[in-house]
């Protein structure tokens, strides 16, 4: 097979230019670009459109003398720019004309015979710049219109310092610029025109001159440097200046300005947009056509507008300033690298459309990337023209060098004109690291080789981490699986997969897919932590995400963390809580505990056990078993861990843990998006963790009773399958729900006509649905000798017995339970039927009932709150045994004998003993109430009780006190409890306590909290609802103090620091100089933003805020000095701001220079004009 080096037409080791400048002057290299400058019909038809516009003009003057030239980053902008300009000013390159030059390059009569008639009728003065380059531009902060002025001057041969031009300007008005010229290089022995290149020093030799000359004006030597007048540059000035200075040093010529990357400069801006607006029309209307603006934007300007969110029908009207607008497309790059470099013979192209031919189907298949965009096609042509390269590698390329232009430390051969693409095609071909010339015909270059290539423009740190993999990583194709992830990194549009990795490093045309071993090499790179993949795909990490990785990487997952983890996963396939219906009346709701630990509360329990692996899933489903035998109210499934299951553990709690570690932390732009690029790996991770366990869940074994209980085949949902077993336990485990199952609607027709029927006659259908109603001697009645009546009756009476309350919570509780899982409304029915039927009464809000039709009975049973809290008792007669009972529960309650064994006396004493208390208990409840302290339900039910024995006849006082007297008792021990305990200290005590809680969140947000402290406020907090909690005072006096102690710790370092920075900085600016000369008035009102935050007392803030403040002492301190200054100097002072000349960011060290001259121009002149200068 032959040499690539024999396909192409012309010879490729020829030299060809990396980067245009538009202002370059050398004609060698001026009269190479020109002469291989590939035109293609789109760019010869934006030429063909200026020219014909520019030379009409004098024949049909206008306004509209500006042309926008947009164009991608590397689209070739910069050239038509720039040929442009030197076409119409037609200079002499190396003895020939350049329209005749360009001319015969484009080899186009039409456009020969244009350029002819405007080099014989319009000559034309141009300025050509580059607007992010030029030497003469010192910061970003300045406008469009100084700039252009600026270089205006110096084309004409004033000084490009605006003061100094004008001394010329004047001068040369009055004759005098000679004399001045002469007498300068008489005192000073040197020429004028040379040492007006330094403002600073030609400033005052020039105002020395000037007294020389006329004494008169200028009386002293300094008197011009001192009393110049402030140049008031505006666009309209400018254009006057344009038109009066081209009248006087270049009459008869038109002008024209070529300003290279404007877009950028003005971009986002919108004052610098309206300057350039003016600067358009100023020079149009004063201009009228003879007058040229001609700027490039790798942005259009319908998009540069666009983008700001300002409306100014200013903005709207530039966009008229410029009616032609030139747009660079790029598909001209690939034809003009094709032509330029990559041109075949004619056996060349023959021999590659064969190898295409015969290997199309696998090529386009292994090299095929998927992107946010087209990319350009794999067609048999196109592959003849840009072979060794692919079509796509064409946009892939541009925008990997738009890229490594846009990162910091770039080279400055790193460029995006058409030649930096074109010399890169070039030496591919050629240079040693790649020498694609030298490698037999079929192979192709791979992102790998382009890499080898511009491996020089690469980050260093980036560079020294792929070059040490191979010593780290055994993989053979890790190192260049590492370098497609680099530059692929600078390519937004395409989505850096496995897939596309494997895609961008086919080397041959005959060769298969790399899939395979790219991930194999990825797998390899991610274990040694030497690329990282986030929502873009991979990447190689940068210090600070090496940093990250290896933080990450050494936090553990503790077992205690493993089963908490577990658990947050397993209780979300509980959401929404998976439940079944049964009898169409009542949804049962499926708990779930995980090792033993309540996640979720439900009517029937899903005890969850995790085996540690697959082998050991048969003695933990044996274990399951015989607890599903000897607990038959639940439901026992297992399941079992596996590798990955435990690694997406493993990476899920890292992400989780180093986020919390980090996010609080986090200050730096870096540092944030490194944060949230740890949340999408969460977000990942759990994703994954909670399909892996999903899957483990779902292949588990469930066993209820002691046989496996699995779910519906097909189901893929935890909660579906769930549902599917609960359908199988839960008839078995509530097998009496049946006997009270019922809809709510029906229960509350029935329940409503109890509170309203004047006889038992035409109730609603559920009476008989449950069976509660017979018939006696004629007449219906209720069955309260049956289920589901009796049940509740034989609970009323059997609480009452022992003097237990019976409310109506109480009722519900036990009824929901197994075997039962009656709804509450139906609880409610039934203890309503026993009420209509006289079985028994009850006790709402202190107030006794005995009827179903009383407004008492309504108010219980129409509400759910108010029949939790009523209470029920039987309903009997009074006989001699509960006279004794009576006694008997007196002495046990209040500890006194009853006087009189008899139904009234008995009676009576129970009324006084209560009434004597209940003033006690209410106090109490009043206290908790107050305080809104736990446990005010126990005494508010028998706040209640006793209220009802006391309101009540003779015999609902002794039975309400027979069945209700261990909650009245147990609520006067408690009620004396609290008198003694909640005393003013300790009521001082809780608030302490709550103060602490509230500042929990806080320092829970350090980062280096001790754990202990954590603990602290969590048990504080859990004493703190406890209704007992009156009788930890020690402890939570105790655990207050911890958290306090700690906080006013913290909050006393931040105070400190505080008041240390700002002290430090009143003492700093106590020793500015010329800090003596101010007046006490002065000091004070300079010295105030940093005196109130040097006091101590001021410490009404939070401790972020405090931190927040400290932070911002060295900014004040800068401002107050700024304030000493600028009372001490006035207007003699001037504050020049050293970011603004780095306002669009270094990328080349063209730019640093340009920077740094200009911040010492800017100074120089400052200083020149006699100001004292703040540097900030």
């Amino acid at each position: 097979m032959s040499q690539i080096a024999r396909l192409f037409a012309s010879d490729i080791h020829r030299r060809i230019e990396e980067v245009i400048k538009v202002d370059q002057t050398d004609e060698d290299i001026i009269a190479s670009e020109i002469d291989e400058y590939v035109v293609t019909d789109a760019i010869k038809g934006h030429f063909l459109e200026v020219l014909e516009r520019y030379e009409e003009t004098p024949r049909k003057a206008h306004e509209g003398a500006a042309v926008w030239v947009s164009g991608f980053f590397g689209s070739g902008k910069s050239s038509f720019a720039k040929l442009l300009g030197l076409s119409i000013q037609n200079r002499e390159i190396l003895g020939t004309p350049a329209s005749e030059r360009f001319s015969a390059r484009v080899g186009d009569k039409k456009m020969g015979v244009v350029l002819n008639l405007i080099g014989e009728k319009i000559p034309t003065h141009t300025v050509i710049f580059d607007v992010s380059t030029d030497r003469g531009i010192r910061s970003g902060n300045q406008m469009l219109t100084e700039i252009m002025y600026r270089l205006f001057l110096e084309s004409l041969g004033y000084s490009r310092d605006i003061d100094l031009a004008e001394l010329e300007i004047g001068l040369e008005d009055q004759g005098k610029l000679d004399a001045f010229k002469a007498a300068f290089l008489a005192r000073h022995s040197k020429p004028w025109d040379e040492q007006k290149r330094t403002p600073i020093f030609a400033s005052n030799e020039a105002s020395a001159v000037l007294h020389q000359l006329d004494p008169a004006t200028y009386p002293l030597a300094d008197s011009w440097a001192r009393g110049r007048p402030k140049i008031d540059l505006h666009t309209g000035m400018f254009a006057d200046r344009v038109v009066s200075l081209m009248s006087r040093r270049r009459p008869g010529q038109s002008l024209m300005f070529v300003a290279d990357e404007v877009g950028q400069f003005i971009a986002r801006d919108v004052q610098k947009m309206l300057d350039l607006q003016a600067i358009v029309q100023q020079l149009g209307v004063k201009g009228r056509g003879k007058h040229w603006v001609v700027v490039t934007s790798q942005e259009r300007l319908t998009e540069l507008v666009s983008g700001l969110d300002d409306r100014r029908v200013e903005l709207a009207r530039l966009m008229d300033r410029f009616p032609l607008q030139v747009h660079l497309e790029p598909s001209d790059i690939a034809e003009v690298t094709s032509r330029r470099v990559l041109a075949k013979n004619a056996d060349a192209e023959k021999q590659l459309g064969k190898l295409f031919d015969s290997n199309r189907a696998r090529l386009e298949v292994n090299t095929r990337l998927t992107a946010d965009i087209t990319l350009a096609p794999l067609t048999r042509q196109a592959f003849i023209d840009l072979y060794p390269l692919l079509p796509y590698q064409i946009g892939l390329v541009i925008d990997i060098v738009s890229g490594l232009r846009m990162q910091g430390g770039a080279s400055r051969h790193v460029g995006g004109a058409n030649r930096t693409i074109i010399k890169l095609a070039q030496q591919l071909l050629i240079n040693p690291q790649t020498d694609i010339a030298s490698k037999a015909v079929g192979t192709l270059v791979s992102i790998d080789r382009i890499y080898d290539l511009i491996e020089g423009n690469i980050d260093s740190q980036v560079r020294a981490k792929i070059a040490t993999i191979p010593a780290k990583v055994s993989h053979p194709l890790a190192q260049s699986v590492a370098k497609a992830i680099c530059l692929l990194q600078f390519v937004k549009t395409v989505h850096r997969t496995a897939e596309n990795i494997a895609a961008t490093l086919i080397d041959s045309v005959e060769g298969d897919s790399r899939l395979t071993e790219v991930r194999e090499a990825l797998l390899a790179l991610e274990k040694a932590y030497l690329i990282r993949s986030d929502s873009g795909g991979y990447k190689i990490p940068t210090p600070a995400e090496d940093d990250w990785d290896q933080t990450r990487a050494a936090i553990t997952l503790k077992p205690a963390d493993e089963k908490r983890l577990i658990a947050g996963i397993i209780a979300d396939f509980w959401r929404p809580q998976p439940s079944h219906t049964l009898g169409d009346a009542k949804n049962f709701r499926a708990g779930l505990t995980i090792a033993g630990n309540s996640e979720e509360v439900g009517d029937l329990t899903v005890h969850f056990e995790l085996a540690d692996d697959p082998a050991g899933l048969a003695a933990t489903a044996e274990q399951a078993r015989n607890r599903s035998q000897t607990d038959p109210a639940g439901v026992f499934w297992v399941a079992a861990l596996d590798e990955d299951l435990r690694r997406d553990l493993i990476e899920t709690f890292r992400s989780d843990e180093i986020i919390k570690q980090k996010s609080r932390g986090a200050q730096s732009a870096e540092e944030t998006s490194l944060v949230a690029e740890e949340k999408a790996r969460l977000s990942n991770h759990r994703r994954e963790l909670t399909r892996r366990m999903r899957a483990a869940v779902l292949a588990g074994r469930a066993y209820f009773r002691g046989n496996e209980r699995a779910p519906e085949p097909g189901v893929a949902d935890v909660g579906k399958a769930v549902e599917s077993v609960l359908g199988q336990a839960l008839p078995l485990v509530y097998d009496r729900h049946t006997e009270a199952s019922a809809k709510k609607t029906d229960v509350a027709k029935g329940i409503e006509a109890l509170l309203t029927a004047e006889n038992l006659a035409g109730l609603p259908a559920v009476f008989s649905q449950l069976a509660l109603l017979k018939e006696q001697q004629g007449k219906k009645v209720f069955r309260t000798d049956a289920n589901p009546l009796s049940e509740i009756a034989a609970l009323i009476d059997s609480r009452a017995s022992y003097g237990q309350i019976a409310t109506g919570k109480t009722l519900e509780d036990q009824f929901l339970k197994a075997p039962f899982g009656w709804d509450v409304d139906v609880v409610r029915l039934l203890t309503l039927s026993l009420l209509r039927a006289g079985v028994i009464d009850g006790v709402v809000k202190g107030q006794p009932f005995d009827t179903a039709t009383s407004d008492a009975a309504r108010d219980c049973f129409s509400n759910n709150n108010l029949f939790r809290s009523s209470s029920f008792r039987p309903k009997k007669g009074i006989d001699f045994d509960v006279i004794v009972d009576a006694a008997a529960r007196f002495k046990e309650t209040f500890g006194e004998e009853a006087k009189e064994l008899a139904q009234g006396p008995i009676a009576e004493e129970i009324r006084t003993a209560v009434e004597r208390r209940e003033e006690a208990v209410d106090s109490a409840l009043a206290t908790l109430r107050a305080n809104k302290l736990p446990g005010a339900e126990m005494l508010e039910t028998a706040l209640s009780e006793m209220r009802s024995i006391r309101r009540g006849t003779q015999d609902a006082a002794i039975l309400g006190f027979n069945a209700s007297y261990l909650g009245i008792k147990e609520a006067i021990q408690r009620s004396g409890e609290l008198s003694q305990a909640l005393t003013e200290p300790a009521l001082q005590a809780v608030h302490k306590a709550r103060e602490a809680l509230v500042r929990m969140p806080a320092l829970s947000e350090e980062v280096d909290i001790d754990a202990a402290v954590l603990t602290s406020g969590a048990t504080l907090d859990d004493l703190l609802k406890r209704e007992t909690f009156f009788r930890e005072f020690a402890a939570i006096e105790k655990n207050t103090l911890t958290v306090a102690t700690e906080y006013a710790r913290r909050y006393k370092a931040a105070l400190d620091g505080r008041v240390e920075a700002y002290a430090g900085a009143v003492a700093h600016l106590h020793a500015t100089p010329g800090w003596e000369r101010l007046d006490e008035a002065q000091r004070t009102d300079i010295a105030a933003p940093l005196s109130h935050w040097a006091d101590p007392t001021v410490n009404n803030q939070s401790i972020r805020h405090m931190r927040s403040e400290t932070e911002l002492a060295g900014h004040r301190l800068v401002a107050a000095i700024e304030k000493v200054h600028q009372i001490l100097e006035g207007e003699r002072l001037a504050t020049v701001s050293v970011s603004q000349f780095f306002a669009g960011g270094i990328e080349t060290e063209e730019q640093l220079d340009q920077a740094l001259s200009g911040i010492r121009e800017e100074l120089a002149r400052l200083i020149g004009a006699g100001k004292k200068v703040l540097v900030r």
